[in-house]
């Protein structure tokens, strides 16, 4: 039996350090403005639990010491579920700001726990206290209130979230595995709370939570590549005729000929437009933040055929024009998430071009809906 324990105990440590090697191995790569907080706020959740496991391993035979170890073991518990909550909040989106206030709330409930300790320790009852059933029971009662408060708070905000969707009668994603993740977190609660009854209940309490780690890994890496503008190995030019030929990265014409629809073609060179002419333009002067931003603007700046540069995008990108305009508000809405945390959703949407959030919000399902296609 005391071999049984001490696997189950081992069971959800390797789930942990497992699933986090492989998000931050895979997930680290060409990573966007947005998606390095994600990563920092898994890493957290997942550094918290790995602590948690081996502190609790180590220190299992340790009974003098191992209450003066219940503070750092309540602030791990508490750490992940603020984590994991702020996790819930990057991929949910909200009107709301973001609030920083759990990671505050980190540090008071340390900081009580320690001094509820000391305070314990200097009494006279401390000699006569089972240290080791004392321990089960603080932890046991603080994770139940710490993933069931977090728990809550996570299907509040994907409620919002669907009240706010139905609202506008707009779809914008799918969160089944979301709904899967908040539903097994609330059944490792409920089965946690019974964690004592018998070695069946731990075999589920524990699979439960490994389980939890194998989908927010996998769904974390499907998820990395969710709205991207694709740029092709090779880079395609619009000549002065309407043209479209395909050049690869040493320079060189190749026979790749897109679009040949246009009359009298040829591939003399004056006029050029590329692909990196676009992506500059739009990189460095930020044409689409502003609302008034449109196919003819395009036309004016780069002097082109107005018929030949929305072929040129619609053959490149694999989308119109206001398309892939709207795919920049989205990448330009990511990273002003990140950078501007103090701003609601409402001024972030405008200030990267949308008109409103209803625009905003059709933008997205409308670059779901072409990478389902």
């Amino acid at each position: 039996m005391e071999l049984l324990k001490y696997i189950l105990i081992s069971i959800p440590m390797i789930s942990s350090m497992t699933c986090g090697i492989i998000l931050m191995v895979v997930f680290y790569k060409n990573l966007s403005v947005t998606e390095i907080p994600i990563l920092r706020t898994l890493g957290g959740y997942y550094f918290a639990l790995i602590a948690l496991w081996i502190t609790d391993n180590l220190t299992q035979k340790l009974l003098g010491s191992r209450i003066f170890l219940l503070p750092v073991l309540s602030l791990f518990i508490t750490l992940s579920q603020v984590c994991f909550y702020q996790f819930i909040s990057y991929i949910v989106p909200a009107k709301r700001k973001r609030n920083n206030l759990q990671y505050q709330i980190i540090l008071v409930v340390f900081s009580l726990s320690y001094i509820f300790i000391y305070v314990l320790a200097k009494t006279d009852g401390i000699r006569q206290l089972d240290v080791q059933a004392f321990c089960n029971q603080y932890l046991r009662i603080y994770i139940i209130l710490n993933t069931g408060v977090y728990t809550l708070l996570c299907w509040k905000r994907v409620y919002q979230y669907h009240q706010e969707k139905n609202k506008r009668k707009i779809k914008i994603k799918r969160l089944n595995w979301i709904h899967l993740l908040l539903t097994l977190k609330l059944a490792f609660t409920l089965f946690f709370s019974f964690n004592n009854y018998s070695v069946f209940v731990q075999g589920i309490t524990v699979f439960i939570l490994s389980f939890q780690h194998i989908i927010l890994t996998f769904n974390m890496l499907l998820e990395k590549n969710r709205v991207k503008i694709p740029i092709a190995y090779k880079t395609n030019v619009l000549l002065s005729s309407g043209q479209i030929v395909s050049v690869d990265q040493t320079g060189t014409l190749t026979n790749d000929v897109l679009e040949t629809t246009f009359v009298n073609p040829n591939i003399r060179t004056e006029n050029l437009l590329t692909q990196n002419d676009i992506v500059n333009y739009f990189t460095k002067d930020k044409p689409y933040t502003k609302n008034d931003f449109r196919l003819d603007t395009l036309v004016t700046h780069f002097g082109v055929n107005r018929t030949y540069i929305s072929k040129f995008i619609n053959v490149t990108y694999n989308c119109n024009v206001s398309q892939f305009i709207n795919c920049w508000r989205l990448k330009e809405v990511e990273q002003l998430q990140a950078t501007r945390k103090e701003m609601n959703m409402d001024d972030l949407v405008i200030q990267a071009g949308f008109s409103d959030y209803r625009h905003y919000l059709r933008a997205v399902h409308s670059a779901e809906k072409r990478l389902k296609h």
